[in-house]
């Protein structure tokens, strides 16, 4: 009886994984086929892989497509790695979380002296972002950080440390250094001989752009309809805050070392997944989460996460695990959009049984100009700002946070979508043709955004 108990259970957990597979295949498929989305996926669940495969291309011009072994560069997800290594380090006794940074860094300018490597971790260190200092763009020259530090010497704090949460990659370059004083070598060497490779990732690394790496993706981004190759920042810009570059094999090795308490310590990770304080997105994007020290801590659909997101020229990123489960979700994408961010939320709702919309191929069409001119403006919803600018017969959007306009696609004379982010906009138009207001529709909901000045169509 129990043997046959046990063989039932192992076949429905097989059937179940095939149904998740399946419905995550067909799912992703649709989204590639519209040309939405590019990248590979790897789901797991119980020490079992349950999808693994590449999407789209990893080069356009070669028609050459992605694989499970395709490599991506994955952004903040590096922030995670930073953030144990830290760890690493305290608990060998050679830092402790609430020293200030100015003990490791003495170029540290003095009114900045207050902040910890605890407030430089959970991003509530209050400092300007140094990385936009000139002298940090001499990428060439090893103390490029520490020539921005005095730079910016003379800056006032945003905030006072430990205040406010302000998402910051300059504070992660700086805990790169720190690694770098402590440790005695490069942040890649430590990365290496501390993780990547105890871990067996032997493909993740820096990506350096001059090197030949097998297999690597190359990065691109829309131009509203259009493919375009997206510009590709230096591996040293950005040093421990984003530069490493991965595969969902590695990731998911890297998950199973997380697994475990051999190369992390459960003290290690109870730390590093504490929540210290919470990080949103600007509205309408309903993202939001806990951060810890490099990981965000969440909840989908009922299910504890921990992971990072990441993006980086051309490329987007989300690594999330599910401790309780057992279970993970790697979405990495050779397209600089948001997108990625949806589909790893669907992906996950497929693993856990919850409720997802496969996203529908639209019909497009091109308005005549002066129609798409009259929507060329300044909009307002809530704190954030949105201009409409109109360029060579093509609307684009840009709004409060966002890192360069999005191209707009009409599917009718007031309704567009877009190929690089989720909300969907309509506008609207009075009996006599003026436009004073935008719905931007999102998660079922509608958020109007007001008219605040009108534009040249050229601006």
């Amino acid at each position: 009886m129990l043997a046959s108990a046990a063989l039932m259970l192992c076949v429905t957990g097989l059937a179940a994984g095939q149904d998740v597979a399946a419905k995550a295949d067909a799912y992703l498929s649709t989204w590639a086929k519209q040309g939405r989305f590019s990248g590979a996926v790897l789901i797991a669940k119980d020490d079992k892989i349950l999808l693994r495969k590449g999407y789209g291309m990893a080069n356009f011009e070669l028609s050459a497509p992605n694989t499970p072994e395709t490599v991506f560069r994955i952004g903040s997800i590096t922030k995670s790695f930073t953030a144990l290594s830290i760890l690493q380090l305290e608990e060998r006794g050679l830092l402790k979380v609430g020293d200030p940074v100015v003990k490791y860094i003495p170029d540290f300018p003095q009114a900045w002296n207050a902040i910890t490597i605890h407030q430089l971790l959970c991003h509530k260190s209050g400092m300007p972002e140094f990385t936009n200092a000139k002298a940090y763009g001499e990428l060439d020259n090893p103390l490029h950080v520490e020539n921005a530090l005095k730079e910016y010497a003379d800056k006032p704090l945003v905030s006072q440390p430990g205040e406010v949460l302000r998402y910051s990659n300059s504070g992660y370059i700086l805990l790169g250094r720190v690694i770098e004083k402590v440790s005695e070598q490069s942040y890649e060497d430590y990365l290496q001989k501390n993780i990547l490779g105890p871990a067996g990732m032997t493909n993740t690394a820096f990506d350096h752009a001059t090197p030949l790496v097998p297999h690597r993706a190359n990065g691109y981004k829309f131009d509203g309809e259009t493919i375009i190759n997206a510009g590709q920042e230096d591996a040293a810009g950005a040093g421990a805050a984003g530069a490493l570059r991965s595969t969902v094999d590695d990731l998911y090795k890297f998950d199973r070392a997380l697994k475990s308490d051999k190369l992390f310590s459960a003290a290690i990770k109870a730390k590093a997944w504490t929540a210290y304080g919470h990080w949103s997105a600007p509205p309408p994007f309903p993202l939001e989460a806990e951060y810890g020290y490099g990981w965000m801590i969440g909840d989908k659909f009922g299910h504890k996460y921990v992971g990072h997101g990441g993006w980086i020229g051309g490329f987007v990123s989300k690594f999330e695990r599910y401790p309780d489960d057992d279970a993970t979700v790697i979405v990495l994408g050779n397209f600089e959009t948001l997108n990625t961010d949806a589909v790893a939320q669907d992906v996950t709702a497929i693993l856990f049984g919850a409720t997802y919309a496969v996203p529908v191929e639209r019909a497009i069409v091109h308005p005549a100009e002066n129609v798409l001119a009259r929507y060329v403006g300044d909009y307002q919803l809530g704190p954030m700002a949105i201009k409409i600018t109109l360029r060579n017969g093509k609307l684009y959007m840009l709004s409060t946070g966002q890192p360069t306009p999005f191209g707009m696609i009409a599917t009718s004379e007031t309704e567009f979508y877009f190929n690089d982010t989720i909300p969907e906009v309509r506008f609207i138009v009075d009996e006599k043709g003026g436009v004073n207001q935008i719905l931007i529709k999102m998660g079922g909901r509608e958020f109007p955004a007001v008219r605040v000045n009108q534009s040249k169509a050229g601006n």
